[in-house]
């Protein structure tokens, strides 16, 4: 099983190798906007593993009741400060949307090549 922090550093590499492709092939604010999306996913996955690693601590110590409710209500809340973040991103600083696509899809490639690595060391 891949772990978060082993994701985390192959989407780092694949967000930076992108960008400097990107900016030789294509323009710095294709590249940009790739950094830019890259940013986003890295931060949007190590805030979900930090505040599921909260929640499952907080139900381990037994903490019920309206703390237990808040703790499950950060997860949408989050998502939704993290695409209303994305919005104001878009409309105020132009950023070229075909790099940010590039660059979120970076964190789907270091999941695919962080699970195959983990099933190559897991057969062997």
């Amino acid at each position: 099983m891949p772990t978060i922090s082993s994701i985390q550093r192959t989407n780092l590499v694949l967000v930076v190798l992108s960008a400097a492709i990107l900016a030789w092939f294509a323009s710095m604010p294709v590249a940009v906007g790739c950094l830019l999306g890259g940013a986003v996913v890295i931060a949007n996955l190590w805030i979900l593993s930090a505040l599921g690693g909260l929640i499952l601590a907080a139900s381990g110590a037994g903490i019920s009741g309206v703390a237990a409710k808040l703790g499950v209500l950060a997860l949408p809340l989050k998502l939704l400060i993290v695409v209303g973040l994305v919005y104001l991103v878009f409309t105020r600083a132009r950023v070229d949307g075909m790099g940010f696509g590039i660059g979120v899809l970076t964190q789907m490639a270091a999941i695919i090549i962080e699970t195959g690595r983990a099933s190559v060391r897991g057969a062997g």
